[in-house]
């Protein structure tokens, strides 16, 4: 048994056509946009009558199988109220003693760190750390950030 390659990431978000946006600004490509309902969603889910919209985004790369390109998708509960604010996740600092399991990242490999950083906060996005070198390991430049709706 092994993992063959990365499907995708998904994001459940507020504001679809603003996260749509901003991704696609990062420089992914929409490759599908979609309304999802029906049996299969309602079993796969656990939700009755639950309706998403949905965004496949891939990075474009031809020399990549599409089968092996990143894939994010962005959906929004079309038909079920969102939480309140109250209980929206918490965009403060960022802080492990308050949030210690979950996803923590979406890594993506860019050409220039301090352009993203930039677009990312010209956007509604913040910054948990400024980009740093490497220690060890892949020498690179390593930074966080959270998109406009916190992730």
């Amino acid at each position: 048994m092994k993992v063959l390659a990365n499907r995708h990431i998904g994001i459940i978000v507020k504001n679809f056509d603003r996260m749509l946006d901003f991704y696609v600004g990062l420089g992914l490509e929409l490759r599908r946009r979609d309304i999802e309902k029906g049996q299969f969603v309602e079993k796969l889910l656990n939700t009755d009558n639950i309706i998403l919209e949905t965004a496949k985004l891939i990075l474009q790369d031809e020399s990549v199988p599409i089968q092996y390109r990143f894939n994010l998708e962005l959906m929004k509960i079309v038909n079920i109220e969102p939480m309140g604010s109250e209980k929206q996740i918490n965009i403060g600092d960022f802080d492990f003693k308050q949030r210690n399991i979950g996803i923590l990242d979406i890594a993506f490999t860019v050409d220039d760190i301090y352009s993203v950083m930039k677009y990312i906060t010209d956007n509604g996005g913040d910054l948990i750390s400024e980009p740093m070198k490497s220690p060890e390991g892949f020498p690179a430049f390593h930074s966080y950030a959270r998109d406009p709706e916190g992730n």
